[in-house]
């Protein structure tokens, strides 16, 4: 019984810290959290969270990347799109972002097997940040990988932000 009861408290513990992929984001601004779909399977997965700003703050990349790094995302690079870029970013009427393990293109109708669509909240100008990550995302049916697979999204008021992540097959 005893051995039961400590093995309850250790998967407790582990489920709701960093060794779940991106765990550490369920963790963070939690009240202003909006979205959240969180999606892990035996082979891979994703998470995508959405946050708002209270009415007087708004989110740093600065103590965005301070955070990130302390939880072993480095940012790569950066890119900023404007609110017409986005246009043909929809699937079936509802706002998308393709997240690519490569080169972002915001055209979301092209075939790009190297990406995958998520929904998109944001609905202004917006930065993308892209992040490396401990985790890995493999291409399937090949050995080839990238840990480049962390993204933010901040809108160019820096009010609402929204992360991917993903990882696996």
């Amino acid at each position: 019984m005893k051995k039961v009861l400590i093995l309850i408290i250790t998967l407790s513990f582990i489920s709701c810290n960093k060794t779940t992929p991106s765990g550490f984001w369920l963790n963070y601004e939690t009240d202003l959290i909006t979205e959240k779909q969180n999606d892990q399977g035996p082979f891979g997965g994703t998470l995508t969270i959405n946050w708002i700003a209270d009415n007087d703050s708004e989110f740093s990349i600065k103590e965005l990347t301070e955070f990130t790094s302390k939880n072993d995302w480095k940012l790569i690079d950066s890119t900023e799109y404007k609110k017409v870029d986005l246009t043909n970013m929809t699937d079936l009427g509802k706002p998308t972002i393709n997240l690519p393990l490569k080169n972002f293109k915001p055209e979301s109708k092209k075939s790009n097997t190297n990406s995958e669509s998520f929904p998109r909240w944001i609905e202004t100008d917006f930065t993308l940040y892209r992040f490396k990550t401990s985790w890995h995302i493999f291409e399937p049916g090949t050995d080839d990988s990238t840990n480049e697979n962390g993204f933010i999204l901040l809108s160019s008021d820096n009010r609402e932000m929204t992360i991917y992540h993903l990882w696996g097959e």
